[in-house]
């Protein structure tokens, strides 16, 4: 299996075991599939793998749907750069004091939480959020 694919052991919980970005350029067909493996250096059996991973299927599935609605391009591609700053805000909010100050961790984990629909804001609320978590972050010498 390629690396692609290999297990993470970082404990990042945004990795899915394939990029976010593989069902949606697949979605896209901008490129043939073939390609896109080749791209992301996937196998034939990586993809025969993918394929019966139902996370992967119903992403993907997801993505199709999407591209069905008029004007969901450019927001289906903004969506997928949110997924991939997942990554980078990890490992900011992961990364020691004197290289990302505290302040910008704290408003990482903020807007993490706020993303996830745990601050109980009012779109929650109203969108039938109706538990909400309060996380108060002290940080400090």
């Amino acid at each position: 299996m390629s690396n692609m694919l290999a297990a993470h052991s970082s404990g990042d919980p945004s990795y899915l075991g394939y990029p976010p970005t593989l069902p949606v350029e697949i979605a896209l067909k901008d490129h043939s599939v073939q390609d896109i493996c080749a791209i992301y250096g996937l196998t034939a059996v990586d993809w025969h793998a993918l394929c019966q991973n139902p996370v992967f299927v119903n992403d993907l599935r997801h993505a199709i749907d999407e591209l069905k609605k008029d004007g969901v391009k450019f927001k289906l591609k903004a969506r997928l750069q949110a997924e991939l700053m997942l990554k980078r805000i990890w490992d900011m909010a992961h990364e020691k004091y004197e290289v990302v100050p505290p302040a910008v961790q704290a408003d990482l984990l903020k807007f993490v939480v706020r993303a996830a629909g745990y601050d109980g804001s009012k779109d929650q609320v109203a969108g039938g959020q109706t538990n909400a978590l309060q996380i108060n972050i002290q940080l400090g010498p």
